[in-house]
């Protein structure tokens, strides 16, 4: 038996496919893992870019995990780090995190 959806009345706007790319896979994979997914959450919450030690103390995450889960988070495009004096700051692509919502929200 074929299920079909139920018409959305006639102010339906018929919406695209949404077209995936591979930073989006990549992107997606890398929020994969719990505790990466915790320091991304902390560092979009934060709103600002945010030194390591900072987030080491809030997330009760040893030196290297943060430090491995922050280079997974670059890799895929989802932070940018910069370097201030002897402190390198994290902060969120915000560019790439809203065409995530939009791609993962273009079916509902």
């Amino acid at each position: 038996m074929i299920k079909t959806l139920p018409s959305c009345g006639p102010t339906c706007v018929p919406r695209t496919d949404p077209i995936a790319s591979v930073d989006h896979v990549v992107a997606l994979k890398a929020l994969a893992h719990l505790d990466r997914l915790r320091v991304f959450f902390h560092l979009v919450q934060a709103g600002e870019p945010l030194p390591a030690y900072a987030m080491q103390r809030a997330l009760a995450l040893p030196g290297p995990t943060l430090s491995h889960h922050l280079d997974q988070l670059e890799r895929a495009g989802l932070i940018d780090r910069e370097r201030h004096e002897r402190c390198i700051y994290s902060s969120v692509r915000r560019d790439l995190v809203a065409d995530l919502v939009r791609l993962l929200t273009a079916c509902c």
